[in-house]
């Protein structure tokens, strides 16, 4: 069996990297979902080979993309879906803002439970809606970790409301990394199908499981998929954020023409590059998958237990999945901004907490999709930080 090097240090400092293009000096760049780690050979390989005939004219949708999406599902998770069910978009952010866009009318409101991916709020406002942000409920867990809970009372308090026709929903969550579980689904979708809410669920996670198991909301019933819109890609997963790429799966013919016509409207038309990337990721990536996932959640337990060892001011989740750990540093006497103190003193930049709504505000999010020894090396940093401030207290 192949053994990949997720130990290897890849130089991305000149190849137009956002991530690593964000940041001076010698600041480590530890924000953007963006794992620092090379690509599946199968995705690598797949490009190539579509390079080498050398014609790169107009395109459509590759029907053994849509074949491999349709097994893919079913061997996961048991969800039994068709090839026409299957819709391509250059990326999931120009997905939501279609889906605002395409679906409800100016002036609704949309559900959200924050903290959330920030762009749900940016697709919300670009198409004249309302986001309507409930906060989930803090949870302490011990003195050092912390998780979040629905608050079911509010959000059907939102979704009764007639001028709420959406609800975003983030399954893996993002920033706080946990996994939805069955009944937490069932109760959520039971409350937008009363209502009738359009459930469109960011799944875009889903492949990066470190613990328990995932469940489509597409999945709970017939009832519940006939008002879904679910929204996974390989970017995430096999790191191929740049080949623009994601996957909408829509079993409700209605739901599914709404949205393949608001992409058109904008020409939102997914790249040869893309697609064959996303063919080689999913068609040959697994074994890649399988290693990437134990180095993942080797690094997740090595960050949060040194946080815990020497860092114990700053809280943070548990996360089930992702790469991506929220870190709550209200407890820390910083002057001002907690993501400034992060880049101006501790030489690390992590994903502000205000990306992720008003509740975020004092926290941050930091990316250990990266070779252990760069996560020692921000850790390191982040504590020398942490000691300077206490002794100016």
């Amino acid at each position: 069996m192949t053994a990949y090097n997720f130990d290897e240090i890849i130089d991305r400092r000149h190849h137009h990297s956002a991530k690593w293009g964000a940041v001076e000096g010698d600041c480590l760049p530890m924000w953007v979902a963006d794992m620092d780690f090379r690509s599946p050979p199968s995705a690598i390989n797949a490009m190539i080979e579509r390079a080498k005939h050398g014609v790169f004219g107009y395109t459509f949708d590759p029907p053994k993309l849509k074949e491999v999406v349709v097994e893919r599902m079913s061997r996961l998770y048991n969800w039994e879906i068709e090839p026409d069910d299957v819709l391509f978009s250059p990326g999931l952010v120009l997905a939501l803002c279609a889906t605002c866009s395409g679906f409800g009318a100016p002036g609704d409101t949309v559900l959200i439970q924050t903290p959330v991916y920030g762009s749900f709020f940016k697709a919300v406002r670009a198409n004249k809606k309302f986001a309507s942000n409930i906060n989930m409920q803090y949870v302490a867990d011990d003195a050092h970790t912390f998780h979040y809970e629905n608050d079911y009372d509010e959000f059907e308090m939102v979704a009764r409301d007639p001028q709420t026709s959406i609800h975003l929903q983030c399954n893996p969550q993002n920033p706080a990394g946990f996994i939805y579980s069955r009944a937490e689904l069932e109760r959520i979708g039971e409350i937008c199908l009363r209502h009738k809410l359009l459930i469109v669920a960011d799944e875009i996670h889903s492949d990066l499981i470190l613990e328990g198991e995932h469940i489509p909301i597409a999945t709970l019933s017939e009832e519940i998929a006939q008002n879904t819109l679910t929204m996974i890609a390989p970017s995430k997963t096999y790191n191929l954020a740049g080949m623009a790429c994601s996957v909408l799966i829509a079993q409700n013919k209605e739901i599914r023409e709404t949205t393949a016509a608001a992409l058109q409207s904008i020409s939102a038309h997914v790249n040869i590059m893309g697609y064959e990337a996303a063919y080689g990721a999913y068609s040959g990536g697994d074994a890649w998958l399988r290693q990437l996932l134990i180095y993942l959640k080797d690094n997740r337990d090595f960050a949060i237990d040194y946080i815990r060892e020497h860092m114990p001011q700053i809280k943070t989740t548990i996360p089930d999945s992702t790469y991506l750990l929220w870190m709550d540093m209200r407890d820390l006497p910083i002057d001002g901004d907690v993501t400034e103190f992060c880049k101006e003193t501790a030489g690390v930049a992590p994903s502000p907490g205000e990306f992720f709504g008003d509740a975020g505000k004092g926290f941050v999010r930091l990316n250990f999709g990266c070779p252990r020894s760069t996560l020692e090396l921000g850790l390191e940093r982040l504590k020398t930080a942490v000691d300077e401030l206490a002794l100016k207290v």
